[in-house]
């Protein structure tokens, strides 16, 4: 599957995109922090998880926070940064 980075989350790895092997959210990110070890601790903490001010959006349709979410080999995962104001 593919991961897209935009933001803070593309500056800190340095790449767009990274595609892994996961069958999980949870299994996602912590494929996508071993790839990219730039992401700790700002993006990905140190148990793996996406922090707080971060959104994964699945295939830009739903955006997911459970890490038992199942993924498919076709799925697109978007990493945003979750800013708010107005």
């Amino acid at each position: 599957m593919r991961i897209e980075l935009f933001g803070i989350a593309r500056a800190r790895a340095g790449r767009e995109a990274v595609d892994v092997e996961a069958g999980s959210l949870g299994e996602a990110i912590r494929a996508l922090a071993a790839a990219c070890p730039g992401l700790e601790p700002d993006v990905v903490d140190g148990a793996g998880r996406l922090n707080d001010s971060f959104l994964a959006s699945l295939n830009g349709a739903v955006f997911v926070t459970d890490e038992a979410t199942p993924l498919e080999a076709q799925d697109k995962l978007l990493i945003l940064g979750a800013q708010s104001g107005g």
